[in-house]
């Protein structure tokens, strides 16, 4: 899915949209490729005429075959990789690949180290003259370099909408820079919310209280402590940001790249503050790995919250045990299921329009909503966007009557190259809400509040079957690329 970060015009009501997901032309839904292979076809099946009728029909048969899964599509997905997902589910799990077990019990590892994708990353802790140390997240089978800032968003209660429009004018010009930043392969917006134990309030509380306070102070206060906690919630807002090596730079050392990317910290702490960010923070590894154990083994969260100063390292931030099913991921003290987004909201948005899907839900252990953005170069968006607008016509004109759908479709693609023309950024984007909760009985619950929330917001979200374990590492601040690692293209 892609999308034209360009700002609004601040002279008129904000609606925002222009989302459209690449279509190749083609005929009969097969695309550009798979309308060449059925013309490949059709003229070996007349050859095979010379030879026999049986040899045409065979090769006929065998066309079919590998058309009509091509045709298929489910859920934007062709028929053909959702039978190679299967497969490649069905081979995982035949080797015990959904499986993981760490610790003492572990024949592999004796730590309780990350597991799947994560299994070899590490983290280094660089120092910084302006934002003190910071951790960077690398793996290195991809070679990426991970860094995360944490945000406190101002939020929109009683804000004026000249302010929101500002703040979104400021977040879809960064959104363009990022097309810019060298080596930036991915930025994920996360928001993560959990039901506030309340041990904060009740040991900040306590560490303040005054020994001669009055006795009706003392009383008020502990009432507070008392009930402030029922339906409260913790939300967290973390930005991630994903660097590559530089082919021309293949020979510098992790520690070396892990400086480099720090060093460009400042131009993009000033762009996410003036986007409401409020105050930008990158986080310490120590922060990191703590939001990574509570996330595999949510039931320590609360334990983590009471003991500011545990120490846990990286090797020791996995669960100790995990099971991959096809639509779920069981992993310590949790359930989770996580969601993809299939399609954008069709027509116009508004700045509140996704408020709802990203609120606290006090059913759920925890939840997450990623959205993920992958830039294009500027070289790359003007050739995207004439591709676009090339296929986009052709498919509004094979027909002897266009659909309006197509006509839609058409109008979108000559918005965002005139857009892109004039200085916007194209950005390709998604949306992974994980939810997490204490058993495999409550997921149809779980699954009932999310398919409300992406209602809300018009979204249609969909289950990543037989993906549950990688995309649930995609939402946490480790800087998955998942279309790096993926065996099935998406």
């Amino acid at each position: 899915m892609t999308t034209t970060a360009a700002p609004p015009n601040p002279s008129q009501q904000r609606a925002y949209g222009n989302w459209r997901r690449g279509v190749s032309a083609g005929l009969f839904g097969l695309g550009t490729i798979g309308t060449l292979i059925m013309f490949g076809l059709a003229l070996l099946t007349v050859l095979m005429l010379a030879v026999s009728l049986v040899a045409a029909l065979l090769t006929a048969l065998c066309g079919a075959a590998v058309l009509v899964p091509l045709a298929i599509r489910v859920n934007g997905r062709s028929g053909l990789q959702v039978m190679a997902a299967r497969f490649a589910w069905w081979r995982g799990r035949s080797r015990r690949q959904h499986l993981y077990l760490s610790g003492v019990a572990s024949k592999v590892t004796q730590t309780h180290q990350l597991p799947g994708i994560l299994a070899r990353s590490q983290i280094y802790e660089v120092e910084t003259g302006r934002s003190g140390r910071i951790g960077v997240v690398v793996i290195p089978q991809s070679r990426h370099y991970t860094v995360t800032l944490r945000c406190y968003p101002e939020g929109m209660d009683l804000v004026d909408q000249s302010a929101i429009d500002a703040r979104v004018a400021h977040l879809a010009a960064w959104l363009s820079n990022l097309s810019r930043e060298p080596g930036l392969v991915q930025a994920a917006v996360t928001v993560e919310s959990t039901p506030d134990p309340g041990t904060r309030l009740a040991t900040e509380v306590n560490d303040t209280m005054s020994p001669q306070a009055p006795e009706l102070a003392r009383q008020v206060l502990h009432e507070v402590v008392r009930s402030y906690p029922a339906g409260s919630a913790t939300v967290e807002t973390r930005v991630s940001l994903t660097y590559t090596l530089p082919p021309n730079r293949r020979q510098l050392s992790h520690e070396d790249m892990c400086r480099e990317v720090a060093a460009r910290l400042p131009n993009l702490h000033s762009g996410l503050s003036a986007a409401g960010g409020g105050g930008v923070r990158p986080m310490m590894p120590r922060s990191l790995v703590r939001a990574v154990r509570a996330a595999y083994d949510p039931g320590t969260s609360i334990e983590l919250s009471r003991t500011p100063d545990l120490d846990l390292t990286w090797e020791n931030a996995g669960p100790v045990s995990a099971r991959e099913s096809w639509d779920y991921y069981r992993h310590d003290s949790g359930v989770s299921r996580t969601w993809g987004m299939v399609e954008a909201p069709r027509g116009v948005t508004f700045a509140n329009t996704f408020a709802r899907l990203t609120d606290p839900d006090p059913q759920l252990l925890r939840k997450r909503v990623s959205l993920i953005y992958r830039p294009y170069s500027p070289a790359e968006s003007a050739k995207l966007v004439e591709a676009d607008k090339r296929d986009a016509r052709f498919n509004a004109t094979k027909k002897s009557q266009a659909t309006a759908r197509d006509l839609a479709d058409l109008s979108a693609a000559e918005q965002a190259a005139q857009e892109e023309a004039s200085g916007a950024g194209v950005v390709r984007f998604t949306v992974l809400v994980t939810a997490t909760v204490s058993s495999v009985e409550q997921l149809d619950e779980a699954t009932r509040i999310i398919d409300s929330r992406a209602a809300e917001a018009r979204l249609m979200l969909r289950p990543m079957y037989g993906a549950q374990a990688a995309t649930f590492a995609a939402t946490l601040p480790t800087g998955v690329v998942l279309p790096v690692h993926a065996t099935v293209p998406f």
